[in-house]
């Protein structure tokens, strides 16, 4: 049986190819150095779609996220600007890694579409979120 650690584990191998800072499941609230790019990988907190199949086994169909969050170019004239070429450049390279395909095919993550394109969190960053869908056999 796999694991929601497992899948976190190997969407973050996967974007890590991408941005070197990726997180599990939430954003630091802080770090010694400011981050210019980082990504966070997360599930949904709860099962919402399972198929019972054969042998009691079941399919788990779920949504996962990928957030990637570059810091704000800081100019007097604007110091929340967003940097889109990084923001694009990153999206770009992360959607690029669909379909992902756990090693040992307990799992495949498809059809990655992007949700928020480019939003301030308030925090000195923007960030961009990738959805796609999961399918796990359980």
């Amino acid at each position: 049986m796999i694991e929601a650690e497992d899948i976190l584990e190997v969407m973050g191998l996967r974007a890590r190819s991408v941005c070197k800072k990726v997180y599990p499941q939430n954003r630091p609230r802080a770090s010694v150095e400011r981050l210019t790019e980082f990504i966070v990988v997360s599930l949904p907190y709860s099962e919402s779609n399972k198929t019972v199949g054969e042998d009691d086994d079941y399919w788990l169909d779920e949504t996962v996220v990928f957030e990637i969050y570059v810091a704000d170019s800081r100019r007097a004239d604007n110091p929340n600007e967003m940097n889109t070429k990084r923001m694009k450049t990153l999206r770009g390279n992360l959607k690029a890694l669909f379909p992902i395909v756990d090693d040992e095919g307990r799992f495949k993550i498809v059809c990655p579409r992007t949700v928020v394109n480019g939003s301030s969190d308030g925090n000195g960053y923007h960030y961009s979120r990738v959805q796609a869908k999961m399918t796990t056999m359980v």
